[in-house]
């Protein structure tokens, strides 16, 4: 026991030294870029050309832009929370509304994927260790414990996502219990890209460094997060149990 502890403690040191450096790491970044006027200081500084470029590519610019956000969806390895950021620093309020639409078709490719290939493929996409974490979420409960996986931040919706495709729930449920899941970080990703593009960043900072916090812990209490959605689906799997 003391040895399986032992590793547990060093495995989630390992985690938090990371997530520090990569935030440190971040922080330094933007730091230098407002030093010295770089890369993104210079974007956002020029916000208004921005939006007059895309401006002048009519219906193109939402389209592409909803094509990237369904490639977000599809291939894992892409930042949605990036993407979302762009969106509202491109097109406002508006962003949401693309954001939701290449989301929603990103959601209907992700699981005909799933349903027409199986999890063989999805195992060749991801750690199937990884995947064997998940697998509480098969069941007559799979709805709710699904929606919760979409909506708490730190976990790996992606490729959750995809393993929602083999469950016995409707399609139509699935794609309205992602977007609903997801809603919540859509207008959150957005409205700090919208807010990068305005003179006042305070709301948008204070906003932001919520978020890195909330993200943060979850990602640090993340294998508890698991095991409370374990818990629950045991303990309604026991009363589904005694009532038969």
């Amino acid at each position: 026991m003391s040895i399986i502890r032992k590793n547990i403690s060093r495995k989630t040191k390992a985690k938090a030294i990371a997530l520090a450096g990569v935030i440190l790491l971040l922080t330094g970044y933007v730091i230098w870029d407002v030093l010295c006027s770089g890369p993104l200081t210079a974007l956002l500084s020029n916000h208004d050309r921005v939006v007059e470029f895309v401006e002048r590519m009519g219906f193109f610019a939402p389209l592409i832009y909803i094509l990237l956000q369904i490639a977000q969806i599809i291939l894992a390895p892409i930042p949605g929370q990036v993407v979302g950021g762009v969106g509202g620093f491109i097109f406002g309020w508006w962003g949401i509304l693309w954001t939701l639409i290449g989301s929603t078709i990103g959601y209907l490719i992700m699981i005909i994927i799933s349903r027409k290939f199986g999890r063989s493929l999805i195992e060749k996409i991801f750690k199937k260790s990884a995947m064997d974490k998940f697998d509480f979420i098969f069941g007559e409960h799979a709805a709710i414990i699904l929606f919760l996986v979409f909506l708490l931040p730190g976990l790996p919706d992606d490729m959750v996502g995809y393993m929602a495709g083999l469950t016995d729930v409707p399609i139509k449920n699935l794609i309205i219990l992602m977007t609903l899941g997801h809603i919540p970080t859509i207008i959150i990703t957005n409205y700090i890209g919208m807010g990068l593009g305005e003179s006042n960043l305070v709301p948008v900072a204070i906003v932001a460094v919520i978020v890195v916090i909330v993200f943060a812990l979850a990602l640090w209490q993340k294998e508890r997060i698991i095991s409370f959605l374990k818990k629950g689906k045991a303990e309604e799997d026991k009363k589904e149990d005694e009532n038969q």
